[in-house]
């Protein structure tokens, strides 16, 4: 009884055995709080009266996948927006309403702003790097740590002294340098295989609308650059 009313919370989901098992395993590795390592900044929401079709890029959760940003569908006003948080290198979004637990890092400088529902972590501390750190946050480590904070609301919303208290396991920097080189080694092959299938999709849509030559010089100036 008195867990419960320390933890402040009523539901049983909280209190299921596998919680306490991860605890477990965690405090066998060195382990620091996400809110040693980062720091933490909150975009804004204007609501979707705001949106429009050009403009800058408005980043949401639907445009967010683990170690992947996607193109937003939808803009804001630049001249409304233009001292609004921006997403800058090494920053890594992660997401904490509807969908929560969704980590990217950012690859370079971006001219656009994201959702109140997007956070910025910066790291502060050199006990991790950004990739390792955000292979973690999509880890099953973190998401059961959501998964419990976040399992008493009908629509998921991972309160920020949770986030806060997320625990992050921590590897040696040998190893966690081999991880980095292996997720921006596969970042680039994603980056190179979506490349090569907008050519793929320039080349259809040129061989319908004006033959074949034009298809193949798609191709071929592709493969020049």
């Amino acid at each position: 009884m008195q867990e419960i009313f320390s933890a402040n919370r009523f539901d049983a989901e909280y209190y299921q055995p596998k919680y306490d098992d991860l605890k477990s395993i965690l405090h066998r590795h060195p382990v620091k709080s996400l809110g040693e390592l980062v720091t933490i900044q909150k975009s804004i929401e204007p609501g979707s009266s705001e949106y429009q079709a050009d403009g800058i890029p408005f980043y949401r959760v639907a445009d967010l996948s683990p170690f992947w940003l996607g193109t937003p569908s939808v803009h804001l006003s630049p001249r409304d927006y233009a001292t609004a948080l921006r997403p800058k290198k090494d920053t890594i979004l992660l997401s904490k309403d509807g969908s929560i637990g969704i980590a990217c890092k950012v690859e370079e400088d971006l001219d656009g702003i994201t959702s109140s529902a997007l956070l910025h972590l910066t790291l502060v501390d050199d006990a991790c790097n950004p990739d390792y750190l955000t292979l973690v946050l999509n880890s099953s480590v973190v998401k059961m740590q959501a998964e419990q904070a976040a399992g008493g609301s009908i629509i998921q919303h991972w309160l920020m002294d949770d986030i806060r208290n997320v625990e992050i396991p921590l590897l040696g920097r040998e190893e966690q340098a081999q991880i980095q080189t292996l997720l921006q080694r596969a970042h680039a092959d994603r980056v190179a295989a979506n490349n090569l299938l907008a050519t793929a999709r320039r080349a259809v849509e040129c061989f319908i609308e004006q033959g074949e030559a034009a298809a193949l010089a798609v191709l071929a100036s592709d493969s020049e650059a």
